[in-house]
């Protein structure tokens, strides 16, 4: 558990010493949640239909926005530019006017950083309500990356799963390579080259090794657990491909428009300006937003298609190379062949076996950010 309802001030201060602050406090109310929602965020596994929780209870920046959110809540465009203002006031007042070389340049230094809140304070054009979708896009993003990360974890494991039936491979092609040249009919220079083969397979091993290692690190400390941490990752979702019936670009521009975050934002601050020639500028960049999220749409979407394709293919190819490993197994077992060509179909076999899982993560992940497009997060 590395997650705690409640706990004294001292066993806090030693807790927060091993595991950091994300580890301890949710952003949630403990009333707000249940029980059972409560129990399943605080348990050591992490599950994908879990990562939207995780993220907004457990994760740092989304804590600490919504702490400045706080301080800021239901503040006018005005009232955060008199703020800055007051800010640039304090500042100003810390001026020595003294003539020594440490206050010139301590006072030069106030000045301008006092000038730089003003410039602001001119050019304001966030609210409270413009900070709050700021923050909800930071979160959806956060969330959307928890998955890519999530996923990409999965991937490394296969990856490092046929990298290490490479590796058995080219150590019986070693082995094979060494009785050949004591038989004469391999040269010192083919033990070699099959030793290098082996051995960069190693590296190639602990590379993916450490990769791996590295995703798992960012999904804990994205997620409220320790960096060396060690929970349960639960597999991905299989790839619902009814999902992509329901895919439409033209008709889902609609919704990935009312939804988009920047698109959104760029209006309240429209709403909010002083100036025209300001409000003249927004007006063009939300023209170019809505453009951009159409294209951004039908890019995601074709994305979508392209991986629906490579999985396709990738499963009639396994189910080729099912066949293959079948009629080996029938000639490795009445001997008409080698081990090591027995090895290498399994090989071969295992590649395409872990390509069709590679493709539906693939497919998944593209289904994925085109539900993220419509429901916020398209280019914009």
């Amino acid at each position: 558990m590395r997650k705690w309802k409640q706990i004294g001030a001292f066993a806090l201060a030693a807790v927060l010493t091993v595991l950091g602050p994300a580890a301890a406090w949710a952003a949630t109310p403990e009333f707000g949640r249940t029980a059972e929602e409560w129990a399943k965020l605080r348990d050591n596994v992490m599950e994908y239909n879990e990562l939207a929780g995780l993220v907004h209870e457990y994760n740092v920046t989304v804590q600490n926005n919504q702490r400045d959110y706080n301080e800021n809540k239901n503040k006018t465009s005005e009232e955060i530019a008199q703020d800055l203002r007051d800010q640039a006031d304090s500042i100003r007042s810390t001026i020595s006017g003294e003539d020594d070389a440490g206050s010139i340049m301590s006072d030069s230094i106030a000045e301008s950083s006092a000038k730089q809140l003003e410039n602001q304070a001119d050019d304001v054009l966030n609210d409270s309500e413009t900070l709050l979708l700021t923050y909800q896009q930071t979160e959806a993003t956060l969330v959307s990356t928890a998955q890519t990360n999530m996923i990409a974890y999965h991937q490394n494991i296969l990856e490092l799963e046929l990298l290490k039936k490479q590796k058995e491979l080219l150590q019986v092609t070693y082995e094979s390579t060494q009785a050949r040249l004591a038989a004469g009919m391999a040269t010192q220079m083919d033990v070699l080259g099959a030793q290098e083969n082996l051995l960069n397979a190693e590296a190639a091993i602990l590379t993916a090794q450490s990769q791996l290692d590295n995703t798992k690190q960012k999904l804990c400390v994205m997620l409220g657990w320790s960096f060396d941490a060690s929970p349960v990752i639960q597999g991905i979702p299989a790839a619902d491909l009814s999902r992509i019936d329901s895919m439409n670009p033209s008709a889902d521009k609609a919704k990935a428009i009312e939804n988009n975050y920047t698109l959104k934002i760029n209006k309240k601050k429209k709403a909010n300006a002083y100036s025209s020639s300001t409000e003249d500028s927004l007006t063009s960049t939300i023209k170019d937003n809505e453009q951009k999220i159409g294209t951004s749409l039908t890019a995601v979407y074709k994305g979508v298609t392209e991986a629906k394709n490579a999985y396709d293919q990738a499963v009639t190819t396994f189910a080729m190379e099912t066949k293959n490993m079948e009629a080996a197994e029938r000639k490795y077992q009445l001997g008409s062949i080698s081990r090591l060509e027995y090895i290498s179909q399994q090989f071969i076999f295992a590649q395409k076996q872990i390509g069709v899982q590679t493709a539906e993560l693939n497919l998944f992940q593209a289904m994925e950010s085109y539900d993220w497009a419509v429901n916020g997060l398209a280019g914009a």
